[in-house]
């Protein structure tokens, strides 16, 4: 529901008018690169900015380098821009920014500590990109991580005896049509806030079910089942395998 707020959100502040300096829409400009020269002014009260839909390549330099930003920018949109890669430096100098979104993109690598300098980043959306394994670490020092959507990045799925992800704030992660074709126990072990579990269009065999931790049911947490008719026998309405 928030995820739905904040994109509704940022479509009306699209809709407030070019006199509005807290939102900037350059969506669909066929820009090859971003001009900090083109910002409205004054670059500080900048709080919503999108990019989508152009051919930019990578992110932006000029964002990680424009301190101005470090004091506005909430919420950033860079779908369809052919990006390839975040690096650490990426997106360093945006400590306020809440929401990321990078769908349909040709992202195949993400370093390990990119999101270290956005701890306040609750949604992610990385949707149709070329991902094929992901740091488990990189939501370490996310405190308020609450939704993560990886689906359709179609080769990426756990590695065997690894946990996918680690977060102890992380309620909804999606990851429909990711090339899952198994789970282990320790698959989804770090995850102990997780609430919702979208697997759909994946090759899994059986529904694999997600344990809270011990002081919620106690000796289950210790427990795995992978047959889906006794997950659903044992009612776990936290766990949800969906679109």
């Amino acid at each position: 529901m928030r995820s739905l707020i904040v994109v509704l959100a940022f479509g009306m502040c699209l809709c407030l008018g070019e006199d509005d300096n807290t939102v900037v829409d350059y969506r669909f400009r066929n820009l090859t690169e971003f001009n900090v020269a083109n910002l409205p002014h004054p670059v500080s009260d900048i709080a919503y900015l999108s990019l989508q839909g152009n051919n930019l390549d990578a992110f932006p330099s000029d964002i990680s380098e424009l301190s101005s930003l470090e004091r506005s920018l909430i919420d950033l949109v860079c779908e369809s821009c052919d990006i390839k890669t975040i690096y650490t430096r990426s997106l360093r100098r945006l400590p306020l920014l809440e929401t990321l979104l990078l769908p349909n993109n040709a992202i195949q690598m993400i370093e390990k500590r990119a999101f270290r300098n956005n701890p306040n980043m609750w949604m992610m959306d990385l949707t149709q990109n070329k991902l094929t394994s992901l740091p488990t670490t990189i939501l370490v020092g996310l405190h308020n991580m609450k939704k993560l959507d990886l689906s359709s990045n179609r080769d990426l799925a756990p590695q065997k005896g690894q946990p996918f992800l680690v977060s102890n704030s992380l309620e909804i992660l999606k990851c429909n049509n990711c090339g899952f074709s198994t789970t282990q126990m320790v698959t989804f072990s770090k995850l102990p806030n997780l609430k919702k579990l979208h697997l759909a269009d994946n090759r899994l065999l059986v529904a694999p079910c997600l344990l809270p931790s011990l002081t919620t049911l106690g000796a289950y947490s210790k427990k795995i089942f992978t047959d889906y008719q006794r997950c659903l026998k044992k009612k776990f309405h936290f766990v949800i395998i969906q679109n």
